[in-house]
């Protein structure tokens, strides 16, 4: 009975293993560990510097002082390139890092379209709902998979592509009011680009989720 009980679980813990194998989709929350190390990783502190970002560039958005909210927004967008780069290319990938980098890319972009709405500026009031409504089920989501699975999940491709390209509208917005010449509508058009990947990002994420929780039940 013993050695049933074994191969069962160990059958459940390859299964589960296996979902998250080939993107490295989910953490498990018992497996967790930070420590004063991680902290002084080059990716970490560039993590925590753009969050440090995000009360300057809700401010400089909702005052209407365009230059110093784009060059916030600059800073938030080279530190989220850069903090992957170098958790890669120095080998600092770490717990503190998968929560911190998403954690940061969330907030920064909350804090520039809750601003560019308060300030009345062309930015669509429906599409900031769609962007808040999809937060705010990955959020649910990831407290049902550590409830029922002991994991939440991890950025994944599309997940980075919609921080990115949102980052990129919302820059595009705070440019209209100095550089009047751009293409019309661009940041229009390039909020909608970055809606494609909300979805399905939000698809992506909700596929994974759910596969992992059937497999959590039927294990």
């Amino acid at each position: 009975m013993r050695s049933l009980l074994h191969h069962k679980t160990y059958l459940k813990y390859n299964n589960i293993m296996a979902l998250k194998a080939p993107v490295h989709q989910f953490t498990e929350t018992r497996s967790i560990q930070i420590t004063r190390q991680h902290f002084f990783y080059v990716s970490n502190i560039l993590s925590v510097s753009r969050l440090g970002t995000v009360p300057f560039i809700f401010y400089f958005i909702y005052r209407a002082q365009w230059v110093f909210a784009i060059v916030c927004g600059g800073v938030a967008v080279v530190t989220d390139l850069l903090d992957g780069f170098f958790a890669r290319r120095l080998k600092q990938h770490s717990e503190l890092g998968y929560i911190l980098d998403p954690v940061a890319d969330k907030l920064a972009i909350f804090a520039g379209i809750f601003a560019l709405v308060l300030s009345k500026s062309t930015f669509p009031l429906w599409a900031f709902g769609i962007i808040v409504t999809r937060d705010v089920l990955i959020v649910l989501g990831n407290a049902v998979l550590a409830y029922k699975a002991k994991m939440i999940t991890r950025s994944n491709l599309w997940g980075k592509g919609t921080s990115f390209f949102l980052s990129i509208a919302v820059m595009f917005y705070l440019l209209r009011p100095i550089m009047p010449l751009l293409p019309n509508n661009i940041e229009f058009y390039s909020l909608c680009f970055a809606l494609v990947f909300v979805g399905i990002s939000t698809l992506s994420y909700a596929h994974h989720m759910f596969r992992v929780l059937e497999e959590t039940r039927v294990n």
